[in-house]
């Protein structure tokens, strides 16, 4: 087996919570467990419910928190062994684009120093070519160079987000994680910014962490896909293994919400029971037990293990060959 580009073993995150000034402290489990590989121009798409850990992922991946357990590695390299050289270079190489872009953007800066702030820092652009280097990257993101003296909040959402993308383009990466890069803009905004990304995977040979909530929109990107509830993946593998022989009820009742564009096509919508549990007191059991339709005894006493159940797809169901077999 080869080598992956960027590897998460084991992750785990997690967060203290004290109740009161004094109250006993607690531990919040965002992140349980995670195992995640990305390939070497893979697109893999991290779909799931709001709060079920998408957003911790990506900061793990990304190295801005530590794990509780687990690591991740970078082209066989764990990211907690490496020296601050080392890990300065791991920066250049994995950028992030962030699901709020007028939150991520510094609003006292001019779009060009925004963009060209990486540049700076990786010292990557001759000062003679720097004013050309940050006006080719604001061409490529579809931005005009008569903006780059604005400041972003005289921009649009989705501009803003185009500035977003420039900035991480600027250092050359290999991989772009993308959280939520659409969720905060209105829908044509978003077919604009998802063909962009497209674009850009493309002609860059760029890998990608795509991270939504919106599985058509995950479907419409993705190469591989994993889903996540409450903190732990409960299936992956390919797109079209994925969408079309699902082996988990979480995964079918996400895909049954998918709006049709045809009234002729078929399935009926599942919808789950109740609300996402606390990950301060999750159920026993499979977390996902007393949302399911299909539940059976076994599934609230036993955790089921994210297991290959068919060749390259992988799922943490007691229940899943019974079901979708």
């Amino acid at each position: 087996m080869t080598t992956p580009l960027l590897e998460a073993v084991g992750l785990t995150k997690l967060f203290p919570v004290r109740r009161g000034l004094l109250g006993e402290q607690r531990f919040l489990r965002a992140v349980d467990g995670v195992d995640l590989r990305l390939e070497e121009g893979e697109t893999l798409g991290l779909a799931g419910e709001s709060g079920c850990g998408k957003s911790t992922v990506a900061k793990l991946l990304m190295n801005l928190l530590p794990p509780s357990e687990g690591a991740v590695s970078f082209r066989g390299g764990r990211l907690d062994s490496l020296g601050k050289s080392e890990l300065f270079a791991f920066r250049r190489q994995v950028q992030m684009i962030f699901q709020d872009p007028q939150a991520s953007l510094n609003p006292r800066m001019r779009v060009g120093d925004i963009i060209g702030e990486p540049l700076k820092i990786h010292r990557l652009s001759a000062p003679g070519e720097y004013h050309d280097r940050v006006l080719e990257l604001m061409r490529r993101v579809g931005l005009h160079e008569g903006h780059i003296h604005r400041y972003p909040h005289e921009f649009s959402g989705g501009q803003r987000q185009r500035i977003g993308i420039a900035r991480a383009l600027a250092v050359q990466p290999k991989i772009l994680i993308a959280d939520e890069p659409v969720s905060a803009l209105d829908i044509s905004i978003q077919a604009q910014i998802i063909n962009l990304l497209q674009e850009l995977r493309r002609d860059f040979g760029l890998s990608m962490v795509f991270i939504a909530h919106d599985l058509s929109v995950v479907r419409h990107l993705s190469s591989s896909i994993a889903i996540m509830y409450l903190g732990r993946i409960v299936e992956r593998g390919s797109r079209d293994a994925v969408f079309h022989r699902f082996l988990h009820p979480y995964t079918e009742a996400l895909i049954s919400a998918i709006p049709k564009l045809s009234p002729m096509e078929k399935g009926a919508r599942i919808i789950l029971r109740g609300d996402l549990p606390s990950p301060l007191s999750p159920p026993s059991g499979c977390p996902f037990h007393p949302r399911c339709i299909h539940a059976e005894a076994i599934c609230s006493r036993e955790l089921p293990t994210l297991e290959e159940k068919e060749p390259g797809q992988w799922a943490a169901c007691h229940l899943s060959l019974k079901l979708f077999r």
